[in-house]
This record gives C-alpha cells, structure tokens and sequence, in this order.
C-alpha cells in the first residue's frame, strides 16, 4: 500500500538528516516534487495525497542515489545559473554560484558593438549560454576536450535559443585566439593535494578532469596563459580562480606579457575572478 505524500516526506527528510554529508531535509520535497511531477506547494498543502505505486517507486530510487551522495543536480538534471535553469549530468560540473562573479565581470566591460567572445573549457555551457544572452549582439565560441559535455552544451545553447558555435579542443586548440575580444575560462584548479578535502558529492560524482588542475591546481594556467600572449592590446581575460591562488596566476600570467587589471572577491571574501589584459609595450605611454 502506498504512503502517504506527509508520510513520504518525513521519512525522507529523517533519512537526509543521518547522512555524514549532511544534506539538507528540504531536499525531501524537491525529490518528490520531480517523482511525482507536482509543484512543491501543492505536496505541502496536501500531505494526505496518495502517490501511485510507480511515483513512489521513483521517490525511493530518487532518495537512495542521494543518500548515496549524488548531487540533487544530477538527480533533477537541472541547476539555476545567472536565474536561468541548465541541464546537468555526471558529463559536466554542476554550475556554481561564484561563478556567476565571472559573468559579472565580463558585463562590466567597455566591450565593442558586435564581440567576439570565447568560452574556454565550457562544460554544460552556462558561462556561454549566458553571455551569448547577456551581452548585445556577442559572438560566442565554446571549446571543450569533452565531446560528451559539448553535448550537454550544445542542449544548453538550444534551450535557451541562442547561437553557440561549439569547438572541440584542448583549451584554445587551433583557434585564432587573437580575433577575440574576451576569452573566458573556468578551468579546473584543486590541486591534487587537496583531493581529501572534497566531500563525497564531488569526488565520486563529478568528472575529475573539470576539478583538478594538476599537483599545484595551476596546471591549465600554465598551458593556457601563453598561448594568450598574442591578444590583442584591447583584449580581455576573464579566469576563475581557486581562493589563494590569484598571486600564483598573475605571476604566471605576467611572464606571459599579460597584466592584472581587477581581482574580483566572491560573497565569502575569497578571490574569485582575475581579470588580465596585454601589458603595455615598454615607452608605449611616451609622446
């Protein structure tokens, strides 16, 4: 016999509370509301509701991969970036809120009419799709070495009804990096030694080549940053960074003949964003 939806919840929202992840019990309705394809407040307004067998079925199978550990992204396949809902899958990372901070940073430029916009390492294509919408009349480029996330991407740019071209290579590949106007790029920066601090939603769930950067965190860094040195002077980069890293970037990218223009710290004090242009060529700033 079934239970009750009031029945459901607070099993769930008891089971939740024993895990050493500590997920959040209002994690119980969201995983109803998609088993039973019900709107959250009318699973609270009507707790006496009788789910069918197979609704129920799909709430336990539901509840069990996140008492697993499974990401609830993952599970409802959907996460808000810049208040727009992106598909998600094990293929890419789950979209996060500091790097909504990239996006900011980027619409705050004095940009061209018409730019050209790259997206480096796009992943579900949030970083992309966003600025493709946001900013007025941009050209966007996105690489990804991950055929399978240029998939998620590539649904991504059709959901939200934008024209994304989608490239796949390592990092810039092939591509005339000077021809645009601002590259971005999140890349993965945990360094391997760091692995232990990760809980167990992002270790066993989420695809290690978006989240380690190597033993320092600043393998990508190294890579990308000279292959920017042929930008042009108006050109800007826009990088995520890990907290604690933004010396070690500038640094990398100064030996580069790339200049700091803007740290950008998150909601939680960290730096977050490096914003970098060409340096100026030496007496350039002579009559």
């Amino acid at each position: 016999m079934s239970r009750r939806v009031g029945d459901l919840l607070s099993f769930a929202r008891s089971e939740l509370r024993k895990a050493s992840f500590e997920p959040s019990p209002r994690e119980a309705l969201l995983l109803l509301s998609r088993a039973i394809q019900a709107p959250e407040a009318q699973l609270l307004a009507y707790p006496e509701r009788l789910p069918t067998r197979v609704e129920e079925a799909r709430f336990t199978d539901l509840l069990t991969r996140r008492l697993r550990g499974e990401p609830v992204a993952y599970l409802l396949n959907e996460k808000e970036f810049w208040r727009r809902p992106f598909f998600v899958d094990g293929r890419v990372l789950v979209p996060r809120p500091e790097t909504e901070h990239l996006i900011e940073t980027v619409l705050s430029l004095d940009l061209p009419s018409e730019p050209r916009v790259l997206d480096i390492g796009t992943g579900s294509g949030c970083i992309a799709v966003t600025l493709a919408l946001e900013v007025q009349q941009a050209r966007v480029v996105a690489t990804d070495v991950s055929l399978a996330a240029l998939q998620v991407a590539r649904r991504n740019a059709l959901r939200h009804g934008c024209e994304v071209r989608l490239v796949r290579c390592d990092l810039g590949g092939s591509l005339r990096l000077e021809e645009f106007d601002v590259i971005a790029c999140n890349p993965p920066y945990i360094a391997e030694v760091d692995r232990h601090r990760l809980s167990p939603e992002i270790l066993d769930f989420e695809p290690h080549g978006a989240l380690f950067g190597g033993t320092s965190g600043l393998a990508a860094y190294e890579a990308l940053l000279p292959q920017l040195a042929s930008l042009s002077r108006n050109a800007s980069i826009v990088l995520e960074i890990g907290a604690g890293q933004a010396s070690a970037v500038i640094s990398l990218a100064a030996a580069s003949d790339l200049e700091m223009r803007q740290v950008v710290k998150d909601y939680a004090g960290h730096d977050r964003v490096v914003l970098l242009g060409r340096a100026p060529s030496p007496g350039s700033h002579l009559g």
